[in-house]
């Protein structure tokens, strides 16, 4: 099983207009897109497209058109050029909880056949019920290691502290191995906003996601 809970942390820091921060501990999903009908039938609490205590349903994800969300991703690869070169993907999400959904953000982290990062999909929602996906352009000079480096222009409103302007930088680490994320927003070639979320990996097994 390559699907895993991260139990870790997030945190924002808004550094204009006005500074201010916040953290809180939270666990999140990784889920291998290939294991979810495994899942559904492994896991007593979980329900992949049926209700659970903690369930995945494709029309949550992506867009509102039919198909699994690996089908829906696929469509969005193969409109960058990525899909051929895809084989493995882990969504790192959290899950409808007794029918309760809100995802601020999820992240796709798309491999190769031989375990190459071929490219990284962000899934943004807004408390609008609105939503965004960014596929970032990778930006550091190697290119297949880790920390990953990925930028892209801001095109979607989040929050009303922070316009349209900007372009974020996305940093990865290996989701293989462990969680990190760091999203930082330039407004002016400054800094003016970031959010961090980390975690340490946690089988996804029955016992263990009946206790998180």
């Amino acid at each position: 099983m390559n699907s895993r809970i991260f139990i870790g942390q997030v945190k924002h820091e808004r550094l204009k207009p006005v500074r201010h921060q916040l953290a809180y501990p939270l666990y999140v999903y990784c889920f291998d897109l290939d294991e979810l009908t495994e899942l559904d039938r492994t896991l007593p609490l979980f329900g992949y497209n049926r209700p659970r205590p903690a369930s995945l349903y494709d029309r949550d994800y992506l867009d509102d058109s039919d198909g699994t969300v690996r089908e829906k991703l696929t469509r969005f690869l193969e409109a960058e050029g990525y899909a051929d070169a895809v084989t493995t993907v882990m969504l790192v999400t959290s899950a409808r909880y007794f029918n309760y959904i809100f995802n601020p953000v999820s992240f796709y982290y798309c491999f190769s056949r031989r375990g190459d990062l071929v490219c990284v999909v962000a899934e943004v929602n807004n408390t609008f019920g609105e939503r965004h996906v960014y596929i970032p352009r990778r930006t550091d000079k190697e290119g297949n290691g880790f920390p990953a480096r990925f930028s892209a222009p801001k095109h979607f409103h989040v929050s009303p502290f922070n316009d349209m302007t900007g372009s974020y930088e996305f940093v990865f680490s290996d989701i293989r191995k462990e969680l990190f994320i760091r999203i930082n927003l330039y407004r002016d070639d400054e800094l003016a906003f970031y959010a961090e979320l980390w975690g340490t990996p946690v089988p996804l097994t029955a016992s263990r996601h009946a206790k998180v």
